[in-house]
């Protein structure tokens, strides 16, 4: 009956996430107090195995992490790069998506991809408007190119942070491993647009300049030098620690704290943005997360998924590992990114532990990395991209005439363009990771 109640209630909580119906740390929050309550009742789950089931590592990246990249946000200096960028593309429709969605990746390696989508977004939407073209395979190929870059490295999304804190990885585990298949599937991902719908190029509206892009964007190009030098040194101070961890036998968790405390105390933030700039509302829906998902592990629910995987497989490993990492990949197109990663720890924790091999953890990234490019509900840079469309046709009406009849940014549009990308990159993973398994 309580295993019964638990899987009610966590799939309740992110159908009402995934239908709008109620704030996602609402949400979550209200979940684990429902589940720590059921739990201590029945007495499967008391709060102490709700607060060993935290993984504390990850929160502690996303706090040092969000205050670098608000720091560097705030300096204007990738507004400024973005804006340089985009007066340099020729009034090329193409050179826009290639140059946008290479600066998206980029920007995802180092900061968390949903800062890089916030500064990047308005750019793009602009600049569109300046030379007239279509806005949104522009957009989708941005949302993709985020997660790519975000799968990259450590720290450049939620999901990677809960599997290095899992799975005990250090910085130059997830560059060695994962940075070469993310650049392939960015190169596929550039073809399929290129054969699907290629984008006009020989438009002959006048290059757009710098001025026009900051009117429009309501942003300047200023750079504020104290912010920039700040937030460029912790970031350089940060990826060193990372590089020099596992010699000094140092969680790259503590390395980033330690450099977001220097960041919160000189990064002259007002006291109402405090909570924001250190992702407050991240670290609560993911400690509220992990709760929920060990309480599921306590009523020995994952258990069967990891029975499904086991038999299906035979109890061959490469087969063990394709299979988690379609399992994930599905899995994320309803519970997005983040919580389906928290979801699936246990079950790869639980294989990992039948066959010790790395590549559990890559197979899981690359399946939750082809999920949540699959749906504009997958990763969260979906969402707001479709709001920052909406509202900036709202604001500037003569767009309209460049989207074609019948097409938009929502969940259904959006899948006809996610689904085939998530086939090429799971057919691609797929083979990567039947090379990579030991």
């Amino acid at each position: 009956m309580t295993t019964a109640i638990s899987i009610l209630v966590f799939f309740s909580v992110f159908a009402a996430i995934f239908f709008n119906l109620i704030e996602r740390k609402i949400a979550v929050l209200s979940g684990a107090g429902a589940l720590l309550l059921l739990g201590s009742i029945s007495g499967t789950y008391t709060p102490l195995m709700a607060l060993e089931s935290v993984y504390f590592e990850t929160l502690t990246l996303i706090f040092g992490m969000s205050i670098i990249s608000s720091i560097l946000a705030r300096s204007g200096l990738f507004n400024h790069i973005a804006i340089r960028i985009a007066s340099h593309s020729l009034g090329n429709g193409w050179w826009v998506l290639i140059l946008f969605s290479l600066i998206t990746y980029g920007l995802s390696l180092l900061i968390n991809n949903l800062s890089a989508m916030v500064v990047i977004l308005p750019i793009t939407l602009s600049i569109c408007l300046l030379i007239r073209i279509n806005p949104i395979p522009v957009l989708i190929a941005e949302i993709i190119a985020s997660n790519l870059g975000g799968a990259s490295t450590m720290v450049g999304d939620f999901p990677n942070m809960i599997i290095s804190s899992a799975g005990h990885l250090h910085f130059i585990d997830f560059i060695s491993s994962m940075m070469v298949p993310c650049l392939i599937l960015l190169a596929a991902m550039l073809l399929y647009f290129q054969w699907r719908q290629p984008i006009p190029c020989n438009r002959t509206s006048s290059i757009p300049t710098n001025e026009e892009l900051s009117q429009l964007t309501d942003n300047t190009s200023d750079i504020d030098d104290y912010l920039k030098r700040l937030g460029l040194s912790l970031l350089l101070l940060t990826l060193i620690g990372f590089l020099l961890a596992d010699s000094f036998a140092v969680r790259p968790a503590w390395i980033a704290f330690c450099t977001g405390i220097i960041g919160l105390i000189l990064g002259r933030f007002k006291s109402d943005r405090l909570f924001s700039a250190c992702g407050g509302s991240d670290i609560l829906f993911f400690g509220a997360l992990f709760i929920m998902v060990g309480a599921l592990v306590a009523t020995d629910v994952l258990s069967s998924i990891v029975w499904l995987i086991d038999s299906i497989s035979a109890g061959n490993h490469s087969a063990q590992l394709v299979l988690l990492m379609w399992i994930a990949a599905i899995t994320t197109i309803f519970l997005n990114a983040g919580p389906a990663t928290a979801f699936f720890i246990p079950v790869a924790a639980s294989l990992h532990g039948i066959s010790p091999d790395p590549a559990i953890w890559w197979a899981l990234s690359l399946g939750v990395l082809a999920g949540s490019s699959a749906a504009l509900t997958g990763a969260t840079a979906g969402s707001i991209a479709a709001t920052q469309l909406d509202e900036f046709l709202h604001r500037h009406t003569d767009m309209h005439q460049f989207i074609p009849k019948g097409e938009a940014l929502d969940f259904r549009s959006y899948l006809s363009w996610g689904l085939p990308i998530m086939g090429i990159f799971l057919a691609l993973s797929t083979f990567y990771i039947l090379i990579i398994a030991r």
